[in-house]
């Protein structure tokens, strides 16, 4: 024993051969612990938080069949997708990718132009652009290379306009699209785009975006109207028949990056637009400014609110002048007053005062109960009502004929013959004159006017026989009383002469039905009786021409102001037409609230006339022959 080596040392073989043991080590036994070989270390390893689970190493053909089976599976997934897109959902996947990079740019169809009846221009569309930008790609990060401010500058020299606006378009927040100018005119962009290109700048980008323009500013405006920003009618013909002289947008199609940038060899595809419908007016735009600017100087001088004006063509209806006061220009609508946009000559319903008697001779003579040689005897004053009407004139008992009633505008004669008219055949004339509706004028906002129903008490119908106790528009009464000159023969008026469509083809307007209202005996007693009114010793004989015989109508009516609930106020008016043998040309003017200043004759009368000097020997009317109504003719 004392001569054993200690365990773990290593005896050595090079000396001696090793003999083979012939012993066998016993089998261990239940419970008893295998024991440990020599050499092994009797320290344990530390625990730790959780059991380790021990897997043996995987057999190496094993694991590359297991690679093998993955690969396959993925594959097959693969193949799976690829079945489905391009066999069977192959055009649904074909057209989500062509929508999602194809990009739809509208085409701005050219709108219609507007002359008036001489071929002059009076709406236009010219060339602009509407510039926009994509602000991730201007207002970057980087200062270097942050475009803002050179953009900007280089905007306000070539474009205009507020710096400030510019520099907000082109940093707005969490957008790709910004519109940064509205209405640029192509040569300004042109020059904008060339110093762009130079500075090598990408993210600034133009659309179609026209310009309207009034060529003879505020020329007709009220009936031309105005386009706004979004290219729409925004007033006028351009608002009424803005479907026709839009005409319909076209659009480009072409296939773009998905950051937008269009691909330089991808599909391309245009659909052109249809250019919209353009418009010859009835207007005459010579007339229309003289109208314009007489009628301007007779507001101010006689410091009135505002006035209107209508020329027409008796033979057809045709409106050949239609002036407001106040007036806007539609090529800067930001100066204008709102209340300055629309047409009174339509909208706005006012009493006719004496104008109205026109009308009421034309029922009372239509009616056979009288002609224009009808004696009355006409008393200071008449009761009406529980009132007393007078005439602006003092008189005692005068001996009149109906024409003097007329020339004198008599109150209480008118109020006489009326009487002896039924209520209800009376109201049906002034329906049958367009009195009471629309006279449906291809212009915005027509108003009907007002006229008493057939039951109206009899005190209503003594106001209206002499142009009280209703409302009507200028158009409408212009209308009338061009219906009863026609030979009894009522036009609808009209501002439209024909239309064109874009390759110049003629497009048909609809036309509303003439009728008769009255007949060709009372049209030409109406017309003897109106020149009765600028004869010798009648109220308007300073409306008289020596080359032609003119007739006319005084119209002073007092304004019923509703907050007050009582009258206050004027409104004077003339109409007036020519030749009286054969009335071609008739001009009507109001002018309201006047304060220098109120007869229909004094305010009035000179710019009606004025229109109607400068009408007739435009259209070629001879001068006229035959006899003029004397002074004789008004009383017996």
């Amino acid at each position: 024993m004392a001569d054993r080596k200690p365990a773990g040392t290593r005896r050595s073989t090079t000396s001696a051969t090793r003999r083979p043991s012939t012993s066998r080590r016993p089998a261990p036994t239940a419970g008893r612990s295998r024991p440990r070989p020599a050499g092994a270390s009797t320290r344990r390893r530390p625990k730790s938080d959780g059991a380790r689970v021990m897997m043996p190493l995987g057999d190496s053909q094993k694991r590359l069949q297991v690679l093998l089976i993955a690969l396959a599976i993925i594959a097959s997934l693969c193949v799976g997708r690829l079945i489905q897109i391009q066999g069977l959902d192959a055009k649904a996947y074909a057209a989500t990718a062509s929508k999602q990079m194809t990009r739809s740019v509208p085409i701005a169809a050219t709108r219609g132009t507007i002359t008036d009846r001489t071929g002059a221009v009076l709406a236009v569309t010219s060339p602009a652009v509407m510039i926009t930008a994509d602000p991730t790609l201007i207002n970057v990060d980087d200062p270097e290379k942050n475009k803002v401010d050179v953009v900007a500058n280089m905007l306000v020299a070539h474009v205009g306009g507020n710096r400030d606006d510019y520099v907000k378009a082109l940093t707005k927040p969490d957008t790709r699209y910004s519109i940064v100018a509205r209405k640029v005119p192509a040569a300004a962009y042109h020059r904008f785009a060339v110093d762009l290109s130079q500075a090598g700048i990408y993210g600034v980008f133009r659309e179609s975006d026209p310009i309207r323009t009034y060529p003879e500013g505020s020329a007709a405006a009220a009936v031309l109207g105005f386009v706004g920003a979004d290219s729409m009618g925004q007033g006028g013909l351009e608002y009424t028949m803005n479907a026709q002289l839009a005409g319909t947008p076209g659009r480009e199609m072409y296939e773009a990056s998905p950051a937008g940038y269009r691909i330089p060899l991808g599909a391309n595809m245009i659909e052109p637009p249809s250019n919209g419908i353009s418009y010859e007016l009835t207007i005459d735009t010579e007339l229309q400014v003289i109208t314009e600017r007489k009628l301007a100087q007779t507001v101010e001088e006689s410091k009135a609110r505002s006035g209107m004006a209508i020329a027409i063509d008796i033979k057809t209806g045709e409106v050949l002048a239609m002036a407001n006061v106040p007036n806007f220009d539609p090529n800067d609508i930001s100066r204008a007053s709102s209340e300055d946009l629309f047409n009174r000559s339509i909208t706005q319903a006012y009493e006719p005062g004496s104008v109205q008697k026109v009308l009421t001779m034309a029922a009372l003579m239509d009616a056979g109960v009288i002609t224009p040689d009808t004696r009355l005897v006409v008393p200071p004053t008449i009761k009406s009502g529980g009132g007393v009407v007078k005439d602006v004139w003092k008189h005692g008992y005068a001996n009149v004929t109906a024409r003097g009633v007329l020339a004198y505008s008599s109150n209480i004669g008118t109020i006489m013959m009326t009487r002896q008219m039924d209520t209800a055949d009376y109201r049906e004339a002034m329906v049958r004159f367009g009195l009471g509706q629309k006279t449906g004028i291809e212009l915005p906002g027509e108003a009907s006017g007002f006229l008493p129903p057939t039951d109206m008490p009899d005190y209503s119908r003594d106001q209206i026989s002499f142009g009280q106790g209703l409302s009507v528009t200028a158009i409408q009464n212009a209308a009338a009383i061009a219906g009863i000159l026609n030979g009894g023969v009522y036009n609808p008026p009209t501002v439209l002469r024909s239309a064109t469509d874009a390759q110049g083809n003629p497009v048909e307007i609809p036309r509303r039905e003439t009728r008769r209202i009255v007949s060709p005996e009372t049209s030409k007693g109406v017309a003897s009786m109106m020149e009765s009114v600028v004869a010798p010793g009648a109220f308007a004989e300073s409306m008289a021409m020596d080359e032609y015989r003119v007739g006319g109508k005084t119209g002073t009516s007092e304004n019923f102001d509703v907050e007050l609930g009582a009258y206050s106020g004027f409104t004077s008016s003339f109409v007036g037409m020519a030749p009286a043998e054969d009335p071609r040309i008739l001009t009507y003017v109001v002018v309201e609230d006047p304060l220098n200043g109120h007869t229909g004759g004094a305010v009035a009368g000179p710019v009606a006339w004025d229109m109607m000097r400068t009408a007739l020997p435009k259209y070629g009317i001879p001068p006229s022959t035959g006899a003029r109504p004397t002074e004789d003719d008004l009383t017996w």
